[in-house]
């Protein structure tokens, strides 16, 4: 009777820590989801911003990236380590041009490799108008990786990688 009662409670305790990690794996998910939504947001641009909305959005945009941030492309002169304010004046430039602009992530596929450390590949999509009348529409396949530090999701590293066109 004793021995049963230990074997129920030892699977009891079983089942909530299992309950209870995944219930944490998809707390993080939806955080790691999470920033990749606000970066989507401070990204994209719907008309003429004052300069204080610009320089908002750009700061904005730096705090999600850690503090030293790899960038790898296949155009060699964009491929290096920037800091948050860095990122934070590159973001401002990039969307200084556009009169409107747009970005959104697309099929975010999540893996925690190790942890307080996130690997996510993604479709990003940018689309807008150019001051001139230009229209730009670009996707990217991108890998991220994510590090949470101070208990945030920050951006640590952004690989594009290039798909083969038709």
């Amino acid at each position: 009777m004793v021995k049963t009662r230990y074997i129920i409670t030892a699977l009891f305790v079983l089942i909530i820590g299992i309950v209870a990690a995944y219930h944490l794996l998809q707390g993080q998910e939806k955080r790691v989801r999470r920033q990749f939504k606000l970066l989507s947001e401070l990204a994209s641009k719907h008309g003429d911003e004052d300069n204080l909305t610009m320089a908002r959005k750009a700061r904005g945009i730096g705090a999600l990236f850690a503090e030293d941030c790899k960038l790898e492309t296949h155009i060699a002169s964009i491929s290096a380590s920037y800091t948050r304010q860095e990122i934070a004046g590159l973001a401002a430039r990039a969307r200084l041009p556009f009169s409107r602009l747009s970005v959104r992530f697309y099929d975010l596929r999540i893996q925690f490799p190790e942890k307080n450390s996130a690997q996510v590949t993604v479709t990003g999509l940018a689309s807008g108008a150019l001051r001139q009348g230009d229209l730009v529409d670009d996707t990217l396949e991108l890998v991220c990786t994510l590090k949470k530090l101070d208990n945030k999701w920050l951006f640590t590293g952004i690989q594009v990688v290039e798909v083969l066109e038709k």
